[in-house]
């Protein structure tokens, strides 16, 4: 063990035997602080995603909500210019925690790498230190040993001789004591004295020797403290530097996409217009609505479509040909005046006939009949009616949970209309075309079997 080890300091001064250790465990924490900024810098990062994550969420959970709610028009519109401003937004915090984890982090892990080398026990840079401020430290701690040994001879012997001074007085009054005996005090005393010329001529010199020695070691002290501050003055300006990119990763106010996305959010809502609504209302469901007021009308016997969803409209011939469609309609032979009447009263001049075989599909236009009849068919209209409505007629009997796996807008009036994920209740099993009779928020209707999956 050196000298500097077996030296314990006697004040926390820089310059005490072993108070470089500060210095040193500087240069071990700077290593640590690298881990340290990283770590925060990763937090943060985890932080901007997860926001970015809840803002995605929360636009979609408010989108989805808006499809149902009763809010309409320009109004709606600004309601969605605050969740378009939470989708864009998400994507700038993404682009804030890609940029501290794939910029910022990678650039400290390098400079931490370049500074830093791992030896043994410790760190290069470390050791080098270390064995620079014991170097500048022994031959003074030697100095500094030989004036603590005289310094502790001299009071001994000033301790030693006032003790043998106190003991020869207190004899010369006491007549118990021998002559001989007092005489030997005296000398005891007179040689302690002596003693403290003797040690405190040591004393002074040792310290005359390293005082004189003060300069060189203070210098050489001085020349590894330097370096210790070269190093640390990098690090600090490194860290400055990374904390600035960290700034400038985290300030969206001076992103021009941010301050877009604020402008035309604040558009989005001044375009929120109340007599526009207003007006929209009252054309779509209020007193400015249109209105086909009861006149009288002539009896026409009406033309039944065909529906692809009831079995009991399909007809098959014994040739293999399935008639899959009649649809009445004016020719360019046959003009009408109104063709939507035509298909409405059954006053058109033609029906175009649509059969399906196997390896063909065939159109046929058949002319109205001389007679003036209006179905080409023997089709008792009524009873297919009568069992279309019975098709989407509620029993109210429980049904079973089904969940939707797409989304399906309805393309006829008898067809249900729902989104992925919806569930609601199959009231019937598929049929032979694929069809399933269900119900969803209170009505019934029919929806595609392949749609939905048991809930």
């Amino acid at each position: 063990m050196s000298v500097i080890d077996e030296m314990q300091p006697s004040s926390d001064s820089f310059w005490e035997i072993g108070q470089y250790k500060k210095s040193v465990k500087r240069i071990e924490d700077g290593h640590k602080l690298c881990n340290d900024l990283m770590l925060l810098i990763q937090e943060r990062s985890e932080i901007e995603k997860e926001y970015a994550k809840k803002l995605r969420h929360w636009s979609k959970k408010w989108n989805d909500h808006m499809e149902k709610g009763p809010e309409y028009g320009t109004m709606q519109g600004a309601w969605r210019g605050v969740l378009s401003e939470a989708e864009r937004v998400s994507e700038l915090h993404i682009q804030v925690k890609d940029k501290l984890v794939t910029e910022v982090q990678p650039k400290i892990k390098l400079w931490q790498k370049d500074n830093f080398h791992k030896s043994m026990m410790s760190f290069k840079e470390v050791k080098e230190v270390e064995e620079g401020y014991k170097k500048a430290q022994k031959p003074w701690a030697k100095k500094l040993e030989k004036v603590e040994k005289a310094k502790k001879d001299f009071h001994n012997a000033c301790r030693q001789e006032r003790t043998a001074t106190i003991q020869a007085n207190n004899a010369l009054a006491d007549s118990s004591m021998s002559e001989d005996q007092k005489r030997k005090l005296q000398e005891k005393s007179e040689r302690w004295k002596k003693e403290i010329e003797t040690t405190k001529d040591k004393y002074e010199a040792t310290l005359k020797d390293i005082n004189a020695y003060n300069a060189k070691y203070m210098e050489d002290m001085k020349e590894v403290f330097e370096k210790c501050q070269i190093g640390e003055g990098q690090r600090l300006r490194f860290f400055k530097d990374a904390l600035f990119d960290v700034h400038s990763s985290l300030d969206l106010s001076v992103n021009p996409v941010f301050q877009q996305i604020y402008h035309d959010f604040k558009q989005t809502v001044a375009n929120a217009d109340d007599e526009k609504d207003l007006r929209f209302w009252s054309n779509n469901f209020g007193a400015d609505m249109g209105m086909k007021w009861p006149s009288f009308e002539e009896y026409s016997p009406e033309m039944q479509n065909i529906s692809k969803k009831n079995k009991v409209k399909e007809t098959t011939s014994g040739d293999g040909i399935t008639l899959t469609g009649i649809v009445h309609q004016k020719t360019d032979s046959y003009a009408s005046t109104t063709s939507d009447q035509n298909e409405r009263n059954g006053n058109g001049d033609a029906y175009i006939v649509k059969t399906e075989t196997k390896d063909e599909i065939k159109t046929t236009v058949i002319p109205k009949t001389s007679n003036g009849e209006t179905n080409p068919f023997d089709v008792d209209d009524s009873a297919n009616w009568d069992q279309a409505d019975d098709t989407l007629v509620d029993d109210g009997k429980p049904g079973v949970p089904v969940k939707a796996l797409y989304d399906y807008d309805g393309a006829e009036e008898d067809e249900l209309t729902f989104k992925a994920g919806e569930v609601f209740d199959k009231l019937e099993d598929e049929d032979e075309q694929g069809w399933c009779k269900g119900r969803l928020h209170g009505r019934v209707g029919l929806y595609p079997a392949n749609y939905v999956e048991a809930s």
